[in-house]
């Protein structure tokens, strides 16, 4: 079943604002259970981890925004030379 045209991009950012929500959630509940947990977190594993979650939660949204905001732009174009 194919979208609305219209709305393609806004769903992708939708989605990709869903996941990096996710992903930031999960990624600082690691960071903040980093620092409770010292005798586990001798070697900052818990923290590496949490921001690297974090870093590809960024990631993954501005490459969301991107690319929604490229599908309106490009439709946009198109539909404007017809």
């Amino acid at each position: 079943m194919r979208m609305n045209k219209r709305h393609e991009g806004q769903e992708m950012i939708k989605m990709c604002k869903w996941m990096a929500s996710v992903g930031l959630i999960v990624g600082i509940a690691l960071f903040l259970l980093s620092f409770i947990a010292n005798a586990y977190n001798e070697d900052f594993f818990l923290t590496i981890v949490s921001l690297g979650i974090i870093g590809a939660s960024m990631v993954m949204f501005g490459f969301g925004l991107f690319m929604g905001l490229l599908i309106e732009t490009y439709q946009r174009d198109s539909t404007e030379n017809v």
